[in-house]
């Protein structure tokens, strides 16, 4: 029988812990797990954004790669973005969309490494009128931290911090819509 010196045991322990934290291989980010739910909020949608806007572009995702680390790609967040205008009762077909939505993922701001993981998400929302003039332009750092507690494994808690970042982002969004104005039009301003 091998026998390990005591004070190599905590640092052989740790090791191995931290080793098994990072096996496992990355998946990308749940659309389901991005959408926001339809919570009443203290102050509602305009009435002219209600059942009136559609998802029109979606850039600056990432792929998944399985040997790398857990990313966002642009079908789910039009997914997770789409299920979540469905839910507040603001998406429209396209053939009867008003206020079409741009959504530019910028960036996942991602740490290296750790027990908690807090990723920020970084994304760029337009909305526009029927007439191309803006309602909604906004930029939006939204940061979402996962702990050990709600998992174990290093790419589980990455991928839920990507997805909690996203969930925050289309919230705040959310918030900015609540906001929003119709845009006054050149004829309507004179």
């Amino acid at each position: 029988m091998m026998h390990i010196r005591s004070e190599l045991r905590i640092p052989l322990v740790i090791a191995a812990v931290v080793a098994m934290g990072l096996t496992g291989c990355a998946t990308a980010a749940k659309p389901e797990a991005m959408a926001v739910s339809a919570l009443p909020a203290e102050k509602p949608f305009p009435q002219f954004l209600s059942h009136a806007m559609c998802i029109r572009n979606v850039t600056g995702g990432e792929k998944t790669n399985p040997l790398w680390v857990s990313k966002v790609d642009n079908d789910g967040f039009r997914s997770a973005l789409g299920t979540s205008l469905d839910n507040a009762g603001l998406s429209a077909p396209a053939s009867s969309c008003s206020y079409p939505v741009d959504v530019n993922l910028l960036g996942l701001s991602q740490p290296a490494f750790g027990l908690s993981f807090t990723v920020t998400s970084h994304v760029n929302y337009k909305v526009y009128d029927s007439n191309a003039q803006p309602v909604v332009l906004e930029t939006i750092d939204a940061p979402y931290t996962a702990t050990v507690s709600d998992a174990l494994i290093a790419v589980e808690r990455m991928r839920l911090a990507n997805e909690g970042a996203i969930r925050a982002s289309i919230g705040q969004f959310f918030d900015k819509l609540r906001d929003a104005h119709p845009a006054q039009t050149a004829s309507a301003a004179q």
